[in-house]
């Protein structure tokens, strides 16, 4: 179960502002790109997504996910090294933070610790998205 969710924390990191991600189902595959590699051999250049496509589904944008929110609890709540503390809200009050903290938190042996700590809301995030585009990833 753990490397399931250190799959999906990794992916919903993945998603940045102006960079969507997207699970195209016809490859059981996620990527930066709206159209999956079957779909775009099949279908012009100029076409367009469908307003509701079956087969492409967007992952939650950045602003729906709220990384900011959820490393910002993480630090209040779990991160007792009051220097350490300062550097990540520090790091948060930049424009680009998230691989600045991440790495800031591997460096101070963390990372694993806001897994732990932070892991259950990415899957949360993760199950509704699942579960509102009818989506079931429990199967292997």
């Amino acid at each position: 179960m753990r490397e399931n969710m250190v799959t999906v924390i990794n992916l919903m990191l993945a998603v940045r502002a102006r960079s969507l991600v997207f699970y195209h189902k016809d490859t059981n595959c996620f990527d930066r790109y709206p159209i999956s590699k079957i779909e775009m051999e099949n279908i012009s250049a100029d076409a367009r997504i469908p307003y509701k496509d079956l087969n492409n589904f967007r992952l939650p944008s950045y602003e729906e996910i709220d990384h900011e929110d959820i490393m910002r609890f993480y630090v209040k709540e779990f991160v007792d090294d009051k220097v350490i503390r300062k550097q990540l809200f520090d790091i948060l009050k930049r424009n680009d933070f998230i691989d600045p903290f991440l790495d800031k938190l591997r460096e101070s042996n963390l990372y694993d610790d806001f897994v732990d700590a932070c892991g259950d809301i990415y899957y949360q995030i993760f199950k509704e998205w699942a579960d509102k585009n009818q989506l079931d990833f429990t199967k292997e």
